[in-house]
C-alpha cells in the first residue's frame, strides 16, 4: 500500500497480504488487539505467476469494520504488520 493516491476513500471490509518473512513475530495479536472482525487464508506458498515463477508465501487477511474507515486508518494498521 506505499503507492496510495487517496487515503480518504472510504470502505467496511477491507483486504490485504501479509508476507511471513517480513511480518512480525505476533502479528495475530496486533490484529486481535484492535478487536476488529478479520479472517486469515491459509499459507499461500504454492501460488505461481504467469511466467512461472513461484510467488512469495503469503496469507489473505480480510478485516471488517462496523462502519465505513478511511484508507488511510487502514493503513495505519497494516503498516504495523
Amino acid at each position: 500500500m506505499s503507492n496510495i493516491e487517496n487515503k480518504n476513500v472510504k470502505g467496511r471490509d477491507w483486504t490485504f497480504i501479509v508476507y511471513p518473512e517480513s511480518a512480525p513475530k505476533a502479528w495475530r495479536e496486533v490484529l486481535d488487539d484492535t478487536h476488529l472482525r478479520w479472517v486469515e487464508s491459509p499459507l499461500h506458498d504454492r501460488d505461481v505467476n504467469p511466467d512461472g515463477e513461484i510467488k512469495k508465501p503469503h496469507w489473505h487477511i480480510l478485516l471488517s469494520y462496523d462502519g465505513p474507515v478511511t484508507l488511510g486508518a487502514v493503513k495505519k494498521l497494516t503498516d504495523k504488520l
